[in-house]
This record gives C-alpha cells, sequence and structure tokens, in this order.
C-alpha cells in the first residue's frame, strides 16, 4: 500500500480519502436509518448525520463540511417526500454555517490573531507602567486567541450547535404550521442534543481510520529528528552584521579646512613639526591626484 501511494502521489491520496468519506457517509445514513430507531431514549434519536458532518469538518475542513451536507441532504431529499428541497437545502447550509467557527482557521486570520495579541500584550504593560492611570474594564466575548482548540472538543460543539440549529428550524416550521408549541418539545430537543453528544463518541475509531491520528506521530517525529541544519557560511551571509567594517569615505572640502595646530611638545623641535606637517599635505594632495 506504501508503494502505492508513493508512486501515485498526491492525486491517489485525495482519492483515497475521498473514498473514505464517502463511505463514511453511506455508513453513518445506514447506521441513522436501519439501527438506530430501535436506539430511541424516551422516543428521541441521535442524528448521526451531524455527527459525521462535524467530523468531517474539524478533520479535513470547509470543502468536505459542504461535501457531507450535500450529500447527506441528497440521500435523505430522495427518501423522503415530506418538504420539497428541505433537506438538500438545510443540511449544506448549517454545516458551511458552522464549518466557520469550528474548522481549522486558515493563515491570514492566525497571523491577524497572533498581531491583536501581541497588541493586547503590549496595552497590558503600558498599564502595568503606568499604575496611577484609570484602567479600563474590558469584557471580551470574541476568541483572539492564534491556536485552535482541541479537535475533539470542537467536533462535540460542531455537532451540538449542529442539532441545535436543526431543531430550532423544525421548531419554527412547526410553529408556523399552527401546532401550539409546549415543554415536550423543547425537552424532545434537550434530550435529542445530549444523546447526539453522546454518540460523538465514535470520532475516536473515525479519525483513527481517517489516519489523523498516525500523522500528528509522524509530524512529531519529523520536529524532534530535525534540527538546526544551516551552515556558518550561510547564516553569516544573512546576518545583518557584515563582517569587515566598510572603509570611510573622504569628504569633499575636505582641504578647505584649517587643521588645529597641536601644541608642540618640551623636546620637539619646532622647525621638524612644521617639516612633517608640509610632508603631510603633500602626500594628501599626492592621493587626490
Amino acid at each position: 500500500m506504501q508503494a502505492i501511494l508513493q508512486k501515485g502521489g498526491s492525486i491517489t491520496r485525495a482519492a483515497i480519502k475521498f473514498t473514505k468519506v464517502i463511505a463514511l457517509i453511506l455508513l453513518f445514513f445506514l447506521l441513522q436509518t436501519a439501527v438506530m430507531p430501535h436506539l430511541k431514549f424516551a422516543g428521541v434519536m441521535p442524528n448521526l448525520h451531524m455527527v459525521i458532518i462535524a467530523i468531517l469538518t474539524v478533520s479535513y475542513g470547509k470543502l468536505y463540511a459542504f461535501i457531507a451536507g450535500a450529500m447527506v441532504g441528497i440521500l435523505l431529499e430522495a427518501m423522503s417526500y415530506s418538504i420539497p428541497l428541505f433537506y438538500l437545502i438545510i443540511y449544506p447550509v448549517l454545516a458551511l454555517l458552522c464549518a466557520q467557527v469550528f474548522a481549522d482557521m486558515s493563515d491570514i486570520k492566525r497571523e491577524m490573531r497572533r498581531i491583536r495579541e501581541a497588541q493586547r500584550q503590549s496595552e497590558l504593560a503600558s498599564e502595568i507602567k503606568a499604575p496611577f492611570m484609570k484602567r479600563k474594564i474590558r469584557i471580551r466575548i470574541r476568541r483572539d486567541s492564534p491556536y485552535d482548540l482541541n479537535p475533539h472538543l470542537r467536533i462535540l460543539l460542531n455537532a451540538l450547535m449542529l442539532v441545535l440549529l436543526f431543531e430550532g428550524v423544525m421548531l419554527i416550521y412547526i410553529a408556523v404550521a399552527g401546532v401550539d408549541l409546549t415543554i415536550n418539545h423543547f425537552l424532545r430537543v434537550f434530550y435529542a442534543a445530549a444523546y447526539t453528544a453522546l454518540c460523538c463518541l465514535v470520532m475516536f475509531p473515525v479519525r483513527m481510520w481517517l489516519g489523523l491520528y498516525k500523522r500528528k506521530r509522524k509530524l512529531a517525529r519529523q520536529i524532534e529528528e530535525e534540527g538546526l541544519t544551516t551552515d556558518r557560511e550561510l547564516l553569516r551571509s544573512l546576518a545583518i552584521v557584515p563582517d569587515e567594517a566598510p572603509t570611510q569615505k573622504k569628504r569633499p572640502f575636505q582641504l578647505l579646512k584649517r587643521k588645529a595646530k597641536e601644541p608642540d611638545l618640551p623636546g620637539q623641535d619646532p622647525v621638524s613639526s612644521k617639516d612633517d606637517a608640509a610632508l603631510a599635505s603633500q602626500e594628501e594632495n599626492n592621493d587626490e591626484n
């Protein structure tokens, strides 16, 4: 298998990954339609479609979140005839909406958050240096950290948000249809969210089958094995400080400036000092010519 991957390159790996994603979506669809009706709790089933969408969103990003949502919507639209195009629209939209929050952030967004964090640290440092200034009370709701949350926690939160949004849309549809909402409807939403959160435990075998844990181990080994292998000559060429100091350029009209006369030493002949000064001026004229 490894030899095939090495020969095929990135196209083969992408094809294998896409095949695994399709197989997972079909497997979870069969589990939802054939197994989960026999495992009801308080008359409520978990939504495994939201679980697989959450796993693929955190594992592979926004593109696979849309693919998973679109495939689930197509399958449900082909199996049910209640509301035309309802599942085909609601699943991809919810998948993309939650992917904006729980998918891995882009490099640009990560750098922007690092800049904000540096600015916040500089502001805190300035407040510490000026203790007598009136400090402002700041309440931050938005998360500005440049690092992603734990992927398992993001999968759980993503699945919960998907279920709550889906059930909220269904409650709105029921209310518009003329049905009076009672406490039992909201209890069913709570039970469905809790049951779906419990079913999120399948993320561990799914991510293991996708090979995500092996990839992390390989990256950790590469980081440990790789060290500083830059040559000293390359480091010297990249350095800001030059090896040799540049020669000082002669300023124009330097001869027009009068030199300050040095005081004669007690044991020095004034005639010899004049001769030395004349020889020095003659050498400067020769250099300029």
